[in-house]
């Protein structure tokens, strides 16, 4: 008998619409314990990154000056919504909602930098 098992780590992926960003659970867990994100552009990686931010460091003043943005954690995904952000990830990534409706890309979490990478070349079809 030759059976090939499924693995049981399972991949962190990010769905890109156009007034949203949805990350399914793997990603989303990670956020559980942050009270905001940063959101930004990696060109090394070409990659969006999510950075958690707490509540402490918000009222500490370490972030001011920067966008933050709010992130909803649901029993299986999460989601960080504004059309601003998409409309950001655009101007550095083609992206077209006239063609189609989402965008899927892998995504991995860093627990060092507390940040998750969403890799635009690397869409999941």
């Amino acid at each position: 008998m030759d059976i090939q098992w499924f693995s049981t780590s399972m991949q962190g992926i990010a769905t890109i619409y156009d007034t949203n960003i949805t990350l399914n659970t793997v990603a989303s867990s990670n956020f559980k314990t942050f009270y905001t994100t940063l959101i930004g552009y990696e060109p090394e990686s070409n990659a969006i990154v999510i950075k958690g931010i707490t509540k402490e460091e918000i009222t500490l003043g370490l972030y001011k000056g920067l966008d933050t943005y709010p992130i909803s954690i649901k029993p299986s995904y999460g989601r960080i919504n504004g059309k601003k952000i998409v409309d950001n990830i655009v101007s550095f990534f083609p992206l077209d909602f006239s063609k189609k409706n989402y965008y899927k890309f892998k995504c991995e979490w860093s627990q060092k930098e507390r940040l998750l990478k969403i890799f635009l070349d690397r869409e999941v079809l």
